[in-house]
């Protein structure tokens, strides 16, 4: 005898909540699980989401139908950063909502970690590294907001430097809730333009004499076009924003020295190479000009500046390139001092403060020579391009500020007390343009630039105002 027995496996119908796989500060990814071992189909099925464990006001994602067991994922980007959320699986059979278990989340909180440059200017493009930025972040550079062009894995945000409102303003991230400030400011590249004022002629002049005195700048002599010489001065006043006309009864010349109380040297001639030297020297009164007793020695473009009522010169591109004389007003009489270590001219750019004559020399070394100590050193760098000489060196309070040589634009400021170095905004006016004369009154630089002679056309010579703290 025998017999067979068999037993029907019961239906099972068990809908999981497995696991978050994803969050960031605005975005979730989880799995769900349908196990079954009949046919079923579902009319919906997706995740329930919930600050609360009650599910009072839940998020719904919606994945609409499905047909058999199996694995699926939802996603949603509708969360707030840093917050803890409950989810759970949920699935409609037929009108008959049934939930999976449920399970804990924490959605990541925003972070921030860099921005670069921390220097630089308007329009300029920042990028800020951190972690967790979501798709409605904004950024404030103080007070003004800055435009995000890109987020990239939300852990980059790219940002178009906004107008300044400031110097120096603190970067603020905001993401949803959160504002999250670096502990370093950003700064802005600064330093503003103003064309105050053309020269009367139209000319293009080069090398010539310049210097400021009372209310006014002077500028004259020099070539015109470096073909003819220039016999005369112009005036600039700067409360009318006029110019005048100016006489020199002695001989014009190119590549003199200058001061604001004297001028001497340069050449007699421009047609004939080597040029001939002018060793006329002057003095520079409020009624005009006072020759004095010529030269003693050959100057071509040589450095000048003045001291404790003495006049000293240094360098030159003829005779001895590492002279360095004084001149006495009361003896009139020229002393010889030690000669500098390197070659200076007026091809590399200058500026006095407190007693120390600074100056570059070509390979953009910034030597300091002390007058009281009669030592030189180097004491810094550079920064910038030297390029073809010709540069300005002036000095507003305790910043001295170098650059525009010969076909540049950019002007670089040095802190005197720190002695660092900081880019300001560069001039405006066309590529080949050069610097042909520099002043300081009333706490801005005057500059006057002329395209290079290489360039044809109608060019004017402009003046500029340069105030080295405009936003």
């Amino acid at each position: 005898m025998g017999w067979a027995c068999t037993e029907d496996e019961p239906d099972s119908v068990i809908l999981v909540t497995e696991e978050v796989l994803y969050t960031s500060s605005e975005n979730v990814r989880i799995l769900g699980r349908l196990i079954t071992n009949q046919t079923i189909n579902l009319s919906d099925h997706g995740f329930y989401f919930s600050e609360d464990e009650n599910f009072s006001s839940p998020i719904i994602i919606s994945l609409g139908a499905k047909e058999g067991p199996g694995r699926f994922i939802g996603e949603s980007n509708g969360f707030t950063n840093s917050k803890t959320y409950y989810a759970k699986a949920f699935m409609d059979l037929g009108g008959e909502i049934q939930f999976g278990n449920t399970i804990e989340l924490k959605t990541l909180s925003p972070v921030i970690n860099s921005f670069s440059p921390s220097f630089g200017l308007v329009g300029n493009e920042m990028v800020i590294l951190g972690q967790n930025f979501t798709e409605d972040t904004r950024v404030f550079f103080g007070d003004t907001e800055g435009v995000i062009t890109k987020i990239d894995f939300e852990s980059r945000l790219h940002v178009t430097i906004p107008p300044a409102s400031n110097v120096s303003v603190p970067i603020k991230v905001v993401v949803q809730d959160k504002n999250l400030t670096f502990p370093v400011n950003f700064e802005y590249r600064i330093g503003t333009y103003e064309l105050v004022s053309k020269f009367p002629e139209a000319i293009k002049l080069y090398d010539p004499v310049y210097y400021n005195r009372g209310n006014g700048l002077f500028i004259g002599l020099g070539t015109v076009s470096k073909s003819s010489f220039y016999q005369k001065f112009q005036r600039f006043d700067l409360q009318t924003k006029t110019w005048e006309e100016l006489a020199f009864n002695g001989s014009p010349r190119a590549f003199a020295f200058q001061t604001g109380n004297y001028f001497g040297g340069g050449t007699a001639g421009i047609l004939d190479l080597p040029y001939p030297i002018n060793y006329s020297f002057y003095k520079i009164n409020e009624s005009g000009f006072e020759r004095l007793d010529d030269l003693p020695f050959p100057s071509l473009g040589s450095i000048s500046f003045e001291d404790g009522g003495f006049l000293y010169v240094l360098g030159s591109q003829r005779g001895n390139p590492l002279a360095f004389r004084r001149y006495n007003p009361t003896t009139r009489q020229w002393t010889e001092l030690d000669e500098s270590p390197a070659a200076f001219s007026i091809e590399t750019a200058f500026f006095m403060y407190q007693r120390k004559l600074f100056v570059l020399d070509k390979q953009a070394n910034l030597w300091e020579y002390s007058i009281v100590a009669n030592t030189w050193r180097v004491v810094s760098t550079f920064p910038g391009k030297v390029g073809q000489g010709y540069g300005m060196g002036e000095v507003v309070g305790d910043k001295a500020y170098m650059g525009l040589f010969k076909r540049d634009s950019e002007v670089w400021e040095l802190d005197l007390n720190q002695f660092t170095w900081k880019r300001k905004n560069d001039i405006p006016g066309i590529a080949a343009d050069i610097t042909i004369a520099h002043y300081v009154a009333d706490g801005f630089i005057y500059i006057m630039r002329v395209p290079d002679n290489a360039i044809s056309g109608n060019y004017p010579m402009n003046l500029y105002k340069f105030d080295p703290n405009g936003l």
